[in-house]
């Protein structure tokens, strides 16, 4: 390795020299300076955006050349899967035999969809780190054969479950695929092993518990409907019931309409809050959940903390109605509300008694004319 890089890995190289480096003004190998370049771009520190605009800027060519001979440390790898794009440069960089499965792990959700295919033909690779299998399912350009493959690879090789197993996740692509499922079900990862009903880790003092399989069972046979009064489909309901909680999960942040109905009713808080947070959700589905008696009041300060959401009326009107809203939030936006409605407030026992003390001073001062009001 060229002397000045050496002193720079070593953190023995002059501001002045380090800059020079690293916007390329000095004479040194491609091999070389892309390895000062990794080591710069891949940390944090002062010349980390100076070594990423060079190297963004590098000729592909020159990069290219690079990729042709043995590369030690494989950094630079990593820098090209990361900050390149171009498949003249990934191809060559994802089948380089210096390539390591971290590197390849660390690499997936960077990559553009036409170079999954390359990954997918590593699977030495999937031996070795079998988080690179759910990292190329989460990709959003993953398509539904590569998805299908993972799934064989999981079961023939890795024997991650039993074949019907198998069978149910292969149809879960194919109704995907077909249409017939939101895409948010060819992402679920694989099942993992609950504690026993109403035991969780990840639950808080003061949550609710968990339903119980019977509880659960009963609740698959029930009519679900949305905020429209839209019945959703038994078949999906029981299948959205049969899944693990880490899948009800994943599913609440990513799936459609009709899963996000059916997931807002779990016990389970964290699956709550995955709903809300759901990307795709809608106003109406807002203000439908920020009405629900049986949510978990962390869902509500979500809503609340949401500027635009607390824009619409609708949205903060069903805030401060509903008992399970924390008092201070309720009692900082009750007085944007109609008169009407603070009269309802202001007669409604399930709001707690200070809200209801208030709502009833707000309307006297506002007949007496008086300030406060």
């Amino acid at each position: 390795m060229h002397p000045i890089v050496q002193k720079f890995l070593a953190n023995q190289l002059p501001d002045p020299m380090i800059s020079a480096l690293l916007g390329g003004a000095l004479p040194v190998p491609p091999l070389d300076l892309l390895q000062a370049l990794s080591h710069a771009a891949l940390s944090e520190g002062a010349h980390q955006e100076k070594a990423r605009a060079t190297f963004e800027g590098m000729p592909e060519s020159l990069i290219a050349g690079v990729l042709l001979g043995p590369i030690d440390p494989p950094d630079p790898l990593r820098l090209i899967l990361r900050f390149r794009k171009e498949m003249t440069l990934l191809d060559p960089a994802l089948l380089h035999s210096g390539i390591t499965s971290g590197i390849l792990e660390e690499a997936v959700p960077f990559l553009p969809g036409p170079a999954l295919p390359i990954v997918s033909n590593n699977q030495v690779k999937w031996l070795e780190r079998p988080q690179i299998l759910d990292l190329l399912e989460e990709h959003p350009e993953c398509d539904y054969n590569l998805k299908r493959r993972i799934e064989e690879f999981r079961f023939d090789v890795l024997k991650q479950g039993p074949e019907s197993l198998k069978q149910e996740r292969l149809a879960v692509i194919d109704d995907v695929e077909a249409g017939r499922l939101d895409k948010a079900w060819a992402e679920l990862p694989m099942p993992k092993v609950e504690l026993p009903a109403g035991v969780d880790a990840d639950r808080r003092e003061g949550d609710e518990p968990f339903e119980g399989e019977e509880r659960r069972a009963r609740l698959g046979d029930e009519p679900i409907v949305d905020e429209e009064g839209n019945p959703i489909s038994l078949s999906l309901t029981q299948r959205v019931m049969r899944l693990k909680t880490n899948q009800k999960i994943m599913l609440a942040t990513k799936g459609g309409k009709e899963e996000r109905t059916i997931l807002i009713r779990e016990a389970n808080r964290l699956i709550q809050v995955a709903v809300i947070r759901n990307g795709r959700i809608t106003e109406g589905e807002v203000a439908y959940i920020a009405n629900m008696r049986t949510i978990n009041e962390e869902v509500l300060r979500v809503i609340a903390a949401n500027r635009d959401w607390m824009k619409k009326y609708t949205i903060y009107k069903s805030l401060v109605m509903n008992p399970k809203t924390p008092l201070p939030i309720a009692m900082t936006h009750f007085k944007r509300l109609m008169e009407a409605d603070i009269k309802l407030i202001m007669k409604d026992k399930n709001v707690p008694e200070m809200l209801r003390r208030e709502a009833k001073r707000l309307l006297e001062n506002k007949a007496a004319g008086r300030p406060g009001s």
